[in-house]
């Protein structure tokens, strides 16, 4: 038996559900999806003969912020931080719901987390749409850099665009509907993983190449994010590094962006030191799942991310950017003119 499996049973190892956590929507979606897991893994184990001896689920959150205790030195959203990425380190596998316009920094960072240290990623896509490249035929259902660490993607966001019944409480049983179809899908895709479960993959950890940063700053998805990159990459030159830009949406096909988007990943995965890119909304989810596959490799990353506003429940938690994604970095900077000296000088 796999000893994940083996963990999983006994309540050592549970499913990790990352969850949308700022609002109630999420939180409310999160819960659901994670009765449809416990529902999925109960009838795995029993289906193996093994019946469960602890809980089967780890929610964020709930399971985190309730629980957890600083340890001296230790902020409450440095102990969040350290407990949530254990609990993936440990656990059998990560469900992760991604939806909205804007994917979640915090769930896109746990997805490269968990598929930097090899653990099978099982990406829920619940919108009704799928992307659109200016200069790409085939619509994608999800951002390249995404797609290459996911093991599964299901999708679920099928909803009617327009014929709809006025009547509200039709409205109503049309939502629910959708809720319940995602909830099976997901109960029958942890149900499968759990009784063929294909164990810890071996991650690939290339030598790192001296000298050579990269700048993960969405890829060119947006003409901004290439004047940014490229006005930084001189001045990292001028310190005598060698710079790379991902420049993955440059492509002109489905394969070219697929090629694109693997070539920044190897060359981020090889360089000796990786800028990130925070600024928006949320942080870029693409952006953010690197981040959490470099950490979990533990490569030398600097976020840059200029907000001049903060995510602000109190003292407890003041922060630009997710937890996550903060506390993973090993800097952070808010102006592209401390770039520089946050990087310093190439290590050899």
């Amino acid at each position: 038996m796999d000893p994940r499996l083996e963990r999983l049973r006994r309540g050592q190892g549970p499913l990790y559900v990352a969850t949308f956590l700022f609002e109630h929507t999420g939180r409310y979606y999160g819960s659901r999806l994670e009765r449809a897991c416990l529902q999925g893994l109960r009838e795995g184990l029993e289906a193996l003969g093994l019946p469960p001896e602890g809980p089967l689920t780890f929610l964020p959150y709930r399971d985190s912020n309730g629980v957890v205790v600083p340890r001296p030195g230790e902020s409450l959203t440095q102990a969040i931080y350290r407990l949530d990425t254990e609990r993936v380190r440990n656990s059998f596998a990560l469900l992760a719901p991604l939806y909205h316009t804007q994917y979640d920094g915090g769930i896109s960072f746990e997805v490269g987390y968990a598929a930097g240290i090899g653990l099978p990623v099982v990406v829920l896509l619940s919108n009704f749409f799928r992307y659109k490249h200016d200069r790409i035929a085939e619509p994608q259902r999800l951002q390249p850099l995404l797609e290459l660490l996911a093991d599964e993607v299901l999708c679920e966001g099928d909803f009617p665009f327009s014929g709809l019944d006025p009547d509200p409480q039709a409205y109503r049983e049309l939502i629910e509907a959708a809720f319940e179809r995602v909830e099976r899908r997901v109960r029958e895709a942890v149900r499968e993983l759990v009784l063929h479960y294909p164990g810890q993959r071996a991650v690939p950890d290339p030598p790192v190449r001296p000298g050579h940063v990269f700048l993960e700053f969405g890829g060119g998805e947006y003409e901004y994010q290439m004047v940014l990159a490229e006005g930084a990459a001189r001045e990292l030159e001028a310190l005598g590094w060698r710079v790379e830009i991902a420049r993955r949406y440059e492509a002109d096909s489905a394969e070219g962006l697929r090629a694109g988007a693997e070539q920044d990943f190897r060359n981020a995965l090889t360089s000796e030191v990786v800028v990130t890119f925070g600024d928006g909304p949320d942080m870029n989810p693409e952006s953010a799942g690197l981040q959490g596959y470099l950490r979990a490799l533990g490569r030398e990353v600097v976020l840059y991310c200029s907000s001049a506003t903060r995510l602000y429940t109190g003292p407890e938690y003041d922060m630009r950017r997710n937890l996550m994604l903060t506390h993973s970095a090993d800097r952070m900077v808010t102006r592209l003119a401390d770039l520089t000296e946050a990087v310093g000088s190439p290590r050899s």
